[in-house]
């Protein structure tokens, strides 16, 4: 299938704008549409090669159609000269026998075909191996653009899956979206209680630290009022303890042979044992008060 022969002419090769591409599609699919393609640099591309070789194809078709009509008038004025010769010699087709009559129908017709000057041997092999030729670089051209048609339709392909998975992808999220709304006013709520609740931890705290000091400072308080009065009481102790170690040494001092001597200094001792066996009670006790 070719395009029309009113299609614009390009003026080199380059990359064919998208509005002449359309519109050679449109004459090119006529009467149905053109399938739907990406509108990208490559896929222009590959289409401005397709309209260059659509466009070359058409001009070398008009090309030939010429010649074959010019040949057709040239072999159609021989053969009427041919006739002509042949009436003048007394000889006419009729007459001739049906296989040289065949021979020489079929032989102008492959000459007409081939769009021979004469129907020598070494014209008929020169036009055979020219259409051969020329035969070889149409299926080259053709391989060329079934191979671009085939990557053409393989790209569609893949676009239009790729179009199907966005738009699924679309469809999810648009599905999603009420749910995922949902869990962010979740999100929010939950940041305001933390926040909320962080600030009440850090009132707490603060007002937790400021009775630790008040309660650090009467416990010291207190620490220091019993310490006094323990060392109060020591030094109070210590002093009985000295006075009455001094009437002990009194005693001591008294002759032994005196009775009365011996029981005053076995007085003072058991009075000076009981003084210090009270003298323990009294810092243990001390002790054991501050500590509690």
């Amino acid at each position: 299938m070719h395009a029309t022969k009113d299609t614009q002419e390009p003026r080199k090769q380059g990359m064919v704008s998208w509005e002449i591409i359309d519109s050679w599609l449109k004459k090119l699919y006529a009467p149905s549409l053109p399938p739907l393609i990406p509108k990208n640099p490559e896929m222009q591309q590959r289409l401005s090669q397709l309209y260059y070789l659509d466009f070359h194809t058409n001009e070398v078709h008009d090309i030939a159609e010429a010649v074959q009509s010019e040949a057709v008038r040239e072999y159609t004025a021989l053969g009427n000269l041919f006739a002509e010769i042949l009436q003048a010699a007394g000889i006419t087709l009729a007459g001739l026998p049906p296989s040289t009559s065949k021979a020489l129908s079929e032989l102008s017709k492959v000459a007409n075909d081939l769009g021979l000057a004469d129907m020598r041997a070494e014209s008929f092999e020169r036009a055979v191996a020219v259409e051969t030729m020329a035969g070889f670089k149409r299926q080259s051209e053709l391989d060329l653009i079934q191979e671009q048609t085939t990557e053409v339709q393989c790209r569609i392909k893949h676009s239009h899956e790729r179009r199907a998975r966005i738009q699924k992808l679309l469809d999810e999220r648009t599905k999603a979206a009420p749910i995922e709304e949902q869990k962010a006013r979740e999100w929010e709520r939950n940041a305001d209680i933390v926040s909320q609740k962080v600030d009440e931890y850090r009132e707490r705290l603060s007002s937790l630290n400021t009775l630790n000091n008040a309660r650090q400072v009467r416990e010291r308080g207190l620490e220091y009022t019993q310490i006094h009065a323990l060392d109060a009481a020591v030094e109070a102790l210590r002093r009985s303890v000295e006075e009455k170690q001094n009437a002990y040494d009194g005693y001591s001092a008294l002759p032994p042979d005196i009775s009365l001597a011996k029981l005053k200094l076995e007085e003072a001792k058991q009075k000076l044992e009981q003084l210090r066996i009270e003298c323990e009670h009294a810092v243990d006790a001390a002790f054991s008060t501050g500590t509690s």
